[in-house]
């Protein structure tokens, strides 16, 4: 076997018999592309050639961004671009809210609340719906129903977390997140441009029509592109995996009740609602805000509040990276304390945002600050999700992720109804701000403090002693499942996931390990001469 680099080892690289090579172009979250192949003695795993270097799951270890090989990173470009044309689609429209209003008689309170429906997901074929819209109501209900496609987030951090190891999942959920994220940044500035730009050959109330067949072109091909070239898993799709008898069969209630009961996912869901959720109303308001705080043109204030969504490139991508080197570091501890203070720095610039008054350059600077946590925060989440349920990782994927739609739409409806005709429910600019941002860091307190793994510790405790992972893991399955031996499908999870110990505790066990060695040896030799007890070490 072959350490990557990392520090951990890899069982796809393997040498001649009883040595061990170290290939210096698959190190750290990185990789060059080289074809690594299954030992030919093995019949199950010899049809397999990856490019990456993999775990026991064949899950990657490492990344190239710049290869588009099968099966981890053509899943991982054709995922994150996929992702990207749903958040361009859903959030089109917001930078052309007041060529809308104007066209269809779209009051501004109407305009604020459509945001709670359009947040709620999945479905791509309305796009070309909403260009034929002549009513409020149209609106929204089409909005509503493009806004069901950003569900495909939940497959988005599902289908990565499944190609790609512990070592480097959160970077590569972070990444795949974060890029696809991005496109409600770009569609501030890309929309208003196309509609400006055909409304040179045409009328005004057609421009921006015509601007949303890009987006649902977009959905198409991308879809196809998909289905034709992807599949589900590093060894196959399911359905072929299962009829082949390497899969087992989920059992989808008692994975549902599995998930539903574990009380991290809820904690993590809360914190991804004043996230995430805080970036999606950010994003419907933030254009409307400069707009309507500083006089700038549809286009000027959409383009400065692209900087919020596009801030997505880097900095959700950098919190999964520095969620995946803290754990390396200091395990599951690290990540938590990572998490937490992401979401706080988050909420202490998002309270400023409001407080910088009528200086641009204040609002822009804490507009960035404040999305580089809120956004941090989003990666370093994904990168504790995969291990709050080795049985129910999907659904734990889909609960978070729903946790950040609903906040989406509490924080728009509760802090941002900006329209002084809803009476005294009305909260200023300024104090929104500042309460969201508060309400943000007690979140984080409460959930990301709240969080404890038995076998790995949380923020404030430390692991239990004697606990494994496999305790952890295996304790999904009910006594009757486990006779059958169906938790084995989790051992191997279970196993690459001891690195979230942290680098101290791996080294303490290992010396613990070899103590232990070392006694049991001393205790043959105290038992028989030393002559047997050299004979019975040497196997003889």
């Amino acid at each position: 076997m072959a350490s990557n680099g990392d520090g951990f080892v890899d069982d796809s690289v393997k040498g001649p018999a009883g040595s061990q090579t170290k290939n210096k172009k698959l190190q750290g979250p990185f990789a060059y592309e080289k074809k690594i192949k299954k030992p030919r003695d093995d019949p199950e795993l010899s049809q397999h050639v990856f490019k990456l270097p993999v775990d026991s799951e064949h899950k990657a270890k490492a990344l190239n961004l710049f290869s588009i090989a099968k099966p981890h990173m053509r899943a991982f470009h054709l995922n994150w671009i996929g992702f990207f044309v749903t958040f361009f689609s859903a959030y089109g429209a917001a930078p052309l809210i007041p060529t809308i209003r104007e066209d269809i008689g779209l009051t501004a309170y109407k305009a604020n609340t459509a945001a709670y429906a359009f947040l709620l997901m999945f479905t791509s074929s309305f796009v070309f719906g909403i260009a034929a819209v002549h009513t409020a109501a149209g609106y929204i209900m089409s909005r509503f129903l493009i806004g069901w496609a950003l569900a495909g987030f939940v497959t988005c951090q599902f289908w990565t977390s499944i190609m790609f190891s512990p070592n480097v999942v959160g970077f590569a959920n972070a990444l795949a997140g974060g890029w696809g994220n991005a496109g409600g940044g770009v569609t501030q500035i890309v929309m208003p441009y196309l509609a400006e730009g055909i409304g040179k050959h045409t009328y005004s109330f057609r421009a921006w029509r015509w601007a949303f067949f890009f987006p649902g072109c977009l959905h198409i091909i991308w879809g196809l592109l998909i289905l034709l070239f992807s599949q589900d898993t590093p060894d196959g799709d399911y359905a072929a995996l299962e009829k082949k008898g390497k899969k087992q069969k989920a059992n989808l209630l008692k994975e549902l009740f599995n998930g539903l009961c574990n009380y991290r996912i809820w904690l993590l869901a809360a914190c991804y609602a004043y996230s995430f959720g805080v970036e999606l109303a950010l994003d419907n308001v933030l254009p409307a805000y400069l707009g309507s705080q500083f006089g700038y043109s549809i286009v000027k204030a959409a383009n400065y509040a692209a900087i919020f969504g596009m801030m997505n490139f880097w900095a959700r991508p950098l919190g999964g990276y520095l969620s995946d080197l803290t754990g390396r570091r200091w395990g599951m501890r690290g990540r938590l304390w990572l998490l937490w203070s992401c979401m706080a720095f988050g909420g202490l610039f998002t309270s400023l945002i409001g407080t910088a008054g009528g200086s641009f350059g204040k609002t822009l600077a804490f507009i960035i600050l404040a999305a580089a946590g809120i956004e941090g925060t989003c990666g370093a989440i994904y990168g504790v999700v995969p291990f709050t349920s080795r049985r129910s990782c999907g659904l734990a994927c889909g609960l978070v992720s729903a946790g950040g739609a609903i906040g989406g739409v509490m924080n728009q409806g509760i802090f941002f109804l900006n329209t002084p005709t809803v009476g005294a429910y009305y909260i200023p600019p300024v104090d929104a701000f500042k309460w969201l941002g508060v309400v943000m860091i007690a979140v984080s307190t409460i959930g990301v403090g709240g969080q404890y793994f038995p076998m790995w510790g949380g923020m404030f405790f430390p692991a239990r002693k004697g606990y494994t992972e496999e305790d952890f893991y295996f304790a999904e399955y009910s006594t009757a499942e486990r006779e059958r031996g169906l938790h084995l499908a989790s051992s191997a999870f279970a196993s690459e996931s001891r690195s979230m110990r942290g680098m101290k505790r791996l080294a303490s066990d290992a010396a613990s390990r070899f103590k232990q060695q070392q006694e049991a040896e001393g205790d043959d030799t105290a038992h028989g001469s030393p002559v047997r007890g050299a004979v019975a070490r040497n196997g003889v």
